[in-house]
């Protein structure tokens, strides 16, 4: 597939919705080669698509003659459809765009890798070695290449493209150099040393800690507009896709977001990238609560709840319902009289398989229990079978069974945990009285607020399913009907067969008769798919996380593989420590930090306001250098003005998004959302209205909430706040 300009090329502009230089009408040619490499791309993705179509048509008809070849039919058309599931995602707007090598090569690079008939590439997947110098590549360490174009793709179409040039020397070949190649050109014989320097930082250092290993948590630490989330979100497919790691533990990632408008605005992300085994989800969407849970109005109330010690009382709770009996225990059958004492309680209690929780690890100890005490039966008038089933439905056993290993309902837990002196006193030695009475003290809604969502996580782990047992057992006797109502069908079919190699002497096979059986049974209850294990976990704006969502995190992550996103700088309560001594804290202990420094997104005239609203509370700040000086100025008005300049802004701009933040009474429309600082978190908008911010409170708490909705706006800021007020508030 030739790559040349070809100037009578009838798809020249195809895939280009572009004007004026930047399309190149000057020399039409020089987007030739792109649309000839997007054009066989789409041809070759058709072609892929109508081969997979009829396959799976083909198959899903075929009607096969033995049991094992309907399996690989089976097999087979699951398959197909996957793959033609990923075939209709697939397409030029894949293609991120090429680089250029030192000996003239073009390679593109996609979402996902795509070849032609012959086998030779017409499109690198981006996580593939082979792509790695279009991310990587610098200009101190170009890596081979001599240029880079990107693209921008919108509505199907390339609404942008901008070439980074390596070859100082071919910077004047294009139309359309980024900002950092044309800053390059515009120095001319000024270019410095140290500016290049500075330059060479940029993209790389994000790419490097994408390709990180998964081993231990890695924390990326930078401030607003460094890329953290894009590179967070990388980070997930690459490790995915390249990381033996992740892969053999099953290939699951969860992505843990701040709040809902943050998940909404990067679940569409990662799909891009080629991924669907990656779960975005709130720490609270992750506890299922039909009743909602309500915002926790009593700070006081949600630190100690987020405390460690409070998931260390929950966890001392339920073993308070686990003790053995002081003394033996008299159990009748109708052959003997047998004696359960302590120390056998002990002993069936330390054959349970480790990590149950504390409903199942009653079935188990109840089945460990009916053994132990059925070797004890001597009557020879009972058979091992009968004596078991006398004891497994034994009244004084159940008896003994719900004294001291009772079934828990997980919410009756917590609830009780709150409200009862004793029992809180007992469990949470890690709290002070003070603590404690405050907790007993406080008002208990009818429905849970976000800060009881990681405690009531906490205590489902431990507990585990009040009707587990009874789902358990139902599910055994249907199984135990059903094998008795296959072996009558398949002695049936058996009898009555002329040939011993047709169908039904297959049946004869008692793998394929429990297969069969297993098939028609109830299914068992679908866990919780938020609940885990995960290969891999990323927790972004994790600097807010308390002791007890920190819980929730490891819990789901036994590998303690993650990557931890964060910025010390927007803590709402403040972070004076580090990031090692903080994780410490939660339980991690292998960390490693990976700062990013640079600003991409925010420009230099908002950054300068928002490190004077941060510093003036916290001089040891990271801010980061914005490369971006092509802004306007900050705007200062009167709250009045508001809706003058949001309307005078959106008619002067047909695109983008604006954001009003802080303004309680404002109702959100199109092309412009209506937030609080909280909400805004991780967001990014063409215009931001911070309103009235001097009411966002002092102190530390109040700076990180003006830090926060100042660095929200990447292009303008404007600041509405009472005359009297300090620009410096």
């Amino acid at each position: 597939m030739p790559d040349t300009p070809i100037a009578t090329d009838p798809f020249v502009q195809q895939f280009f919705a572009l004007s004026g230089a930047k399309a190149g009408l000057t020399n039409p040619a020089t987007l030739d080669a792109d649309n000839y490499r997007l054009h066989a791309i789409a041809q070759r993705t058709e072609q892929l698509r109508t081969q997979t179509r009829h396959r799976l048509i083909t198959r899903g008809t075929d009607r096969a003659g033995v049991l094992q070849q309907s399996l690989e039919r089976d097999v087979e058309v699951s398959a197909l459809g996957a793959r033609l599931a990923r075939l209709d995602h697939l397409g030029p707007q894949d293609c991120l765009g090429f680089m250029q090598t030192t000996t003239g090569e073009r390679l593109f690079i996609g979402r996902l890798g795509l070849s032609d008939e012959q086998g030779s590439p017409l499109m690198i997947d981006w996580r593939a070695p082979a792509a790695e110098p279009f991310f990587a590549a610098t200009h101190a360490n170009p890596q081979g290449l001599v240029m880079r174009r990107r693209y921008r793709w919108r509505k199907q179409m390339i609404a942008g493209y901008f070439d980074e040039v390596f070859d100082l020397e071919r910077l004047g070949e294009s139309t359309s150099l980024d900002d950092h190649s044309a800053f390059l050109a515009s120095l001319g014989e000024q270019r410095t040393g140290k500016m290049q320097d500075v330059l060479a930082t940029i993209q790389g250092d994000q790419d490097a800690i994408i390709r990180r290993p998964s081993a231990g948590a890695l924390v990326v630490d930078g401030g607003p507009g460094t890329g953290k989330t894009v590179v967070a979100l990388h980070r997930a497919a690459y490790l995915l896709h390249a990381d033996a790691r992740v892969k053999n533990r099953g290939g699951r990632v969860l992505v843990v977001s701040p709040h809902d408008s943050y998940t909404a605005y990067v679940s569409d992300i990662l799909p891009n990238l080629g991924e669907d085994e990656v779960l975005v989800s709130t720490l609270s969407n992750m506890v299922s609560n039909a009743g909602g849970a309500r915002v926790e109005t009593d700070s006081v109330i949600g630190r100690i709840k987020g405390t460690s010690a409070m998931v260390d009382a929950v966890e001392r709770a339920v073993r308070v319902f686990e003790q053995p009996p002081a003394q033996g225990l008299v159990i009748e059958t109708p052959w003997d009289e047998l004696m359960l004492s302590p120390d056998q309680w002990t002993a069936a209690v330390d054959c349970l398989e480790s990590g149950l929780d504390h409903n199942t690890a009653r079935s188990q100890l109840r089945e460990v229990l009916v053994e132990q005490l059925a070797a004890k039966v001597t009557s020879e008038d009972a058979s091992g079978s009968e004596s078991r089933h006398a004891l497994a439905a034994n009244d004084q056993l159940d008896a003994c069974l719900e004294e001291y290993w009772p079934v828990l309902d997980p919410e009756r837990l917590l609830r009780t945990l709150y409200s009862n002196a004793p029992l809180l006193r007992y469990c949470a030695r890690g709290l002070s009285l003070d603590d404690i009475d405050t907790l007993l003290q406080a008002e208990t809604g009818e429905t849970w607020t976000e800060s009881d969502l990681p405690l009531l996580d906490a205590a489902r782990a431990l507990v585990g399913n009040p009707h587990g047992e009874q789902i358990r057992v139902q599910r055994a006797a249907a199984l135990s009907s059903a094998r008795t109502l296959m072996r009558q069908v398949v002695d049936d079919l058996i009898a009555s067969a002329d040939d011993k190699e047709d169908l039904s002497s297959q049946l004869m096979n008692a793998d394929l008769q429990d297969q069969l059986v297993e098939q028609r049974a109830p299914e068992e209850p679908v866990g919780d798919v938020s609940a885990g294990p995960f290969s891999h976990v990323i927790v972004d704006e994790a600097q807010d996380l308390t002791d007890a969502q920190w819980a929730m995190v490891l819990r789901r992550c036994p590998s303690g593989s993650l990557t931890i996103v964060g910025d010390r700088a927007q803590a709402t309560a403040g972070f004076s420590g580090s990031w090692a001594g903080r994780l410490a804290r939660a339980g991690i202990r292998d960390v490693h930090v990976a700062a990013l420094n640079i600003n991409y997104r925010t420009t230099a005239q908002v950054m300068d306001a928002a490190a004077t609203a941060i510093r003036q509370q916290m001089p040891g700040a990271n801010v980061p250098v914005s490369v971006r000086t092509n802004g306007a100025p900050v705007r200062y008005a009167h709250p009045d003005e508001l809706e003058p300049i949001l309307n005078a802004w959106l008619q002067s701009h047909a695109e983008g998004v604006a954001a009003v933040i802080g303004h309680d009474a404002f109702t959100a429309r199109l092309r412009v959302a209506a937030l609080s600082p909280e909400q805004a978190k991780g967001l990014e908008f063409d215009l931001v209205l911070l309103y009235r911010p001097e009411r966002f409170g002092s102190g530390v708490e109040g700076a990180v909430r003006r830090y926060v909705s100042m660095t929200r706006a990447t292009a303008q800021l404007v600041v509405l706040q009472d005359p009297d007020a300090t620009r410096a508030s």
